[in-house]
């Protein structure tokens, strides 16, 4: 319930903040609006695969953490904004640009859901260890979402259409990617597609603010993330059991990074 008030209002006072250009839509959607659109959706279509496989195979695993946290969640964004538009870090969000508000929007706001979880959460119940574990997967999950949900897509369709497009276009998407993962937990399917909808409203619209990474990320969607698995779904022991994948997602990510980030200096000098 408490979602059908934050999510309005986060787009309320995103949309008060931009005021001066958040009633201006448009089309200019280009090559670069489809790019972003598809790869988003390419991640959707893999997470669709994920029910046909046993909860733990392998071959799951390999979906969900190599080809949409690792390929559609940051080697085809970055490879995009740094190889073929050039935009370099700026065009991911990745930008010092109003970096002190997002800061503080960033610790205020987690703050908040990290209060939530430490005065609500029954901690009788829950391993120190595997809470220490399934928080790194989490945030290793959330850093994928980071770059493809508000840096890749978000950017690009707000360029292509406007503010509130790019908020309710990026939330839409980013809700899709969890048919075959998070929502194959919820008892009621499109109670929890809704659900997170809004989820993504809400992120989206405070990332709109600033449309710096340093907005959501750690804190803010690590704090909501927490909600969901430590007060919600209850799902903690599960996911702590991924924790390998995760640390191999984080070397593929830096290696992919690093070999961009080369490839990058090289072409330009």
């Amino acid at each position: 319930m408490e979602l059908l008030i934050m999510a309005p209002l986060a787009l309320a006072v995103t949309l008060a903040v931009r005021r001066r250009e958040a009633f201006r839509f448009h089309w200019r959607a280009d090559r670069h609006t489809w790019t972003a659109v598809a790869v988003g959706l390419g991640a959707f279509a893999l997470s669709s695969l994920l029910p046909a496989f046993e909860p733990g195979s392998w071959i799951g695993a390999v979906i969900n953490y190599v080809g949409i946290w690792v390929v559609c969640g940051f080697a085809l964004p970055w490879f995009y904004a740094l190889m073929v538009e050039r935009s370099g870090p700026a065009g991911m969000g990745l930008t010092r640009k109003r970096w002190k508000l997002s800061l503080g929007l960033n610790l205020i706001l987690g703050g908040f859901f990290i209060m939530a979880v430490v005065s609500q959460a029954d901690w009788s119940t829950i391993d120190p260890g595997e809470f220490r574990a399934a928080t790194f997967v989490l945030l290793t999950g959330n850093l994928f979402e980071l770059f493809l949900y508000y840096g890749f897509i978000h950017l690009r369709l707000e360029r292509a259409f406007g503010v509130i497009p790019a908020i309710l276009g990026a939330a839409a998407i980013y809700a899709l990617w969890h048919v075959g993962t998070e929502l194959t937990m919820y008892e009621q399917f499109w109670l929890g597609l809704g659900k997170l909808f809004l989820v993504g409203i809400m992120y989206q619209s405070v990332f709109s603010i600033t449309r710096n990474l340093l907005t959501i990320w750690p804190f803010f969607v690590g704090g909501g993330v927490l909600i969901d698995f430590v007060l919600d779904i209850k799902g903690m022991g599960f996911i702590a059991g991924e924790w390998p994948w995760a640390v191999f997602v984080i070397l593929l990510m830096a290696l992919s990074g690093t070999g961009l980030a080369w490839v990058s200096r090289k072409r330009k000098g």
